[in-house]
This record gives C-alpha cells, structure tokens and sequence, in this order.
C-alpha cells in the first residue's frame, strides 16, 4: 500500500485485520503512507489540515490530486469522506490485527526536509 491511502479508510482496525486476512502465514504488509504529523500542518499543500493531532473525526474533503485541476474541473470532482490517524493507531492497528511489526521508518516532507511528510511501516503475518 502507498501514496496514501489510509485516511478513506474509517476505521483502521477493520482495514488491518481485512489485511492479515488477506495475506498467506509468513506475508508481508509494506504500507507506505502520509505521516499523521500532515494532519496538523499542510507541509504536503494538500489544503486538508485537520484541527488537531487527536482529531478523530470523519470529515469531508477534495480528493489530494484534485489540487492539479483548474478550478471548474475541480468542483466537479465528488468529495470525499476522510480519517486521518495518529503514529499510535496506526502502529497499534497493526500490532493488533495480529502482524509481528518488523520496521517503522519516517521520511521528511516533499517540501521541507526537516517536517515529516511519509512513513513506511512493515510487519509480517
């Protein structure tokens, strides 16, 4: 999984747990994505900031590539429902589908090397 993609998801204990399911004993789940630090800073410029790091809500709002599209395109592009997650719910969604975690590595941001922008977590059935 990449380029963010947990955030459609609402509740990412029933999406790890559909994951371990999917995955033969001994697969492994790399999961490349947003770091959560983007839920309170926009340092991605995908104009989603959310109003707190503990901010557990589903809220609405454009589709990240929606940005590239002139602004008539952009309105007709259907919105959509997002939950942004903590490092500890993701970390924890993991561990707790029943994956070994293996790695948890954070990269700094597209924009500004010294912020997080992504992270990549993988753990093994």
């Amino acid at each position: 999984m990449e380029g963010g993609i947990l955030h459609y998801f609402h509740d990412i204990n029933e999406f790890m747990s559909i994951m371990y399911r999917l995955l033969k004993t001994g697969g492994k789940l790399i999961c490349s994505d947003f770091h959560p630090f983007t839920k309170i800073s926009d340092i991605l410029k995908f104009g989603q900031p959310t109003p707190g790091y503990f901010y557990s809500e589903v809220f609405e709002g454009e589709m990240a590539h929606a940005r590239f599209y002139d602004e008539e395109t952009r309105k007709q592009i259907p919105k959509c429902q997002y939950r942004k997650y903590t490092i500890s719910e993701i970390i924890n969604g993991i561990i707790g589908a029943g994956f070994a975690l293996e790695r948890f590595d954070e990269h700094p941001a597209w924009e500004d090397e010294k912020l997080p922008g992504e992270f990549t977590a993988i753990a093994r059935k």
